[in-house]
């Protein structure tokens, strides 16, 4: 990773030669640990193309979004939120350590419709996320 130019010759070899999905193991996951980094690297070539195909066709149906300001993004293994154009296959693999705390907190904590425009204050719910919907 730290002098990523060999790989980056290989990248550019693989693409002239037509293949059309090439991804670097110092560009995916740039740290010091090989091994880790070739997995990495591993899983974003094998799921991106399938993954970049789906959001393709989920991103035509938000056509309309375009230049309204609204942002689309995903959130990615480790919880953290990206759009769709940087979106890859690595990143899709866990469903990641936040993932249902951040969707209850977005989607659950709502204000009640039984309460008074002047009196709304949020209803909190309990959620239960037991994980284990990656193993």
């Amino acid at each position: 990773y730290a002098y990523p130019i060999h790989e980056q010759s290989i990248a550019t070899l693989a693409l002239t030669m037509g293949f059309q999905s090439v991804h670097c193991s110092s560009d995916v996951s740039p740290m010091v640990r090989m091994v880790t980094r070739g997995h990495t690297a591993c899983a974003a070539a094998y799921l991106t193309p399938s993954i970049s195909s789906y959001l393709d066709g989920f991103m035509a149906g938000f056509e309309d979004l375009e230049g309204s300001g609204v942002r689309l993004s995903f959130m990615k293994s480790d919880g953290g939120l990206t759009p769709a154009n940087a979106f890859g296959g690595h990143q899709a693999i866990l469903s990641g350590p936040a993932g249902g705390v951040i969707g209850y907190a977005k989607t659950s904590y709502h204000t009640s419709s039984t309460q008074t425009s002047s009196s709304k204050t949020p209803t909190p719910v309990i959620g239960f996320d037991m994980g284990g919907t990656s193993t």
